[in-house]
């Protein structure tokens, strides 16, 4: 199995009490990812303050610093910090670029809290985008649950999330699952709804042998569910599977356009960073994809 493809870490702390939820959960990930060095980030509104800028960046570094020290065990990493004035998104994009961020951990707010922030990094970055529920207070890798479309992206997220595996020794659950719609005109079919069903999911099944086989992952002995969103959007319904099975990551392929602008998201991928988080999930990109956005404006 490939080696996981994150080096370059960009961890964005917000310097309140949820930082520490963000940490201790990052530090249980840590033995399982072949980090090289990590850059914490903190971004700020204008503040009215008797302070310096410099003496109130100093403050918010020391406090990072703190934070670190406190809740992290880091051995043979790189560490950078960074303080900034300005706009949340704007500001860790810039750094992401800077850095070559290969994965972004943030916290995954309840509510509309920080969802532009998460769109904007999900859509616009070329990072993998690791989103942790505010106050998610347990740590293990048991269950995986992985939605399919059977196409390369998908792929590649299967080796990521083996490669997992392979760091955990090989303890976990996978549930690889393929959502569909019924169209709303398959009763001009003449089959009934079950009928329509069973043929929709009879041909899925060979969409998944194929895709199985024309990936070469024959060896990590995959089986797919198919599964009719019975009038759920297919973020919902990925929200219920995996909520039902009790996953404690949720892993989705997030795919890129064209090599000259951000990433766009399905709606799909879109929806699940805006509703209420379940478990963690990472946003997995393919390293050879497509550049980001700020990389975009640089190479113009």
């Amino acid at each position: 199995m490939q080696e996981l493809p994150f080096h370059r870490l960009l961890i964005g702390l917000d310097l309140t009490s949820s930082d520490s939820n963000l940490l201790n959960y990052i530090d249980h990930v840590l033995p399982y990812i072949p980090a090289t060095s990590i850059h914490f980030v903190h971004v700020y509104p204008s503040l009215l303050t008797d302070d310096s800028k410099e003496e109130l960046e100093g403050k918010m570094t020391k406090a990072m610093h703190d934070l670190v020290e406190q809740h992290l065990t880091i051995d043979d990493v790189e560490l950078h910090y960074s303080i900034h004035e300005g706009s949340p998104s704007e500001e860790i994009l810039k750094t992401a670029s800077s850095h070559k961020a290969d994965l972004i951990f943030i916290m995954n707010r309840v509510g509309l809290k920080g969802s532009a922030l998460l769109q904007d990094l999900a859509n616009k970055s070329n990072a993998s985008l690791w989103m942790v529920p505010e106050g998610y207070d347990h740590f293990q890798f048991t269950k995986f649950y992985i939605p399919l479309q059977f196409n390369a992206h998908n792929a590649h997220t299967l080796r990521l999330a083996y490669g997992l595996d392979e760091a955990d020794k090989g303890y976990n659950l996978f549930v690889c699952e393929h959502l569909y719609e019924v169209p709303s005109g398959y009763h001009y079919s003449g089959k009934s709804l079950e009928e329509y069903k069973s043929i929709l999911e009879e041909q899925r099944q060979h969409d998944f042998h194929r895709f199985v086989e024309d990936n070469n992952l024959g060896a990590l002995g995959l089986t797919c569910n198919v599964h009719s969103v019975d009038g759920m959007s297919t973020a919902e319904s990925i929200y219920a599977q995996s909520r039902k099975m009790g996953a404690d990551l949720i892993l989705i392929s997030a795919r890129g356009r064209s090599n000259v602008s951000s990433f766009l998201l399905g709606s799909v991928t879109n929806e699940l960073v805006l509703m209420d988080p379940v478990a963690p999930m990472i946003l997995v990109k393919n390293p050879k994809g497509n550049m980001g956005l700020w990389q975009a404006i640089q190479e113009i």
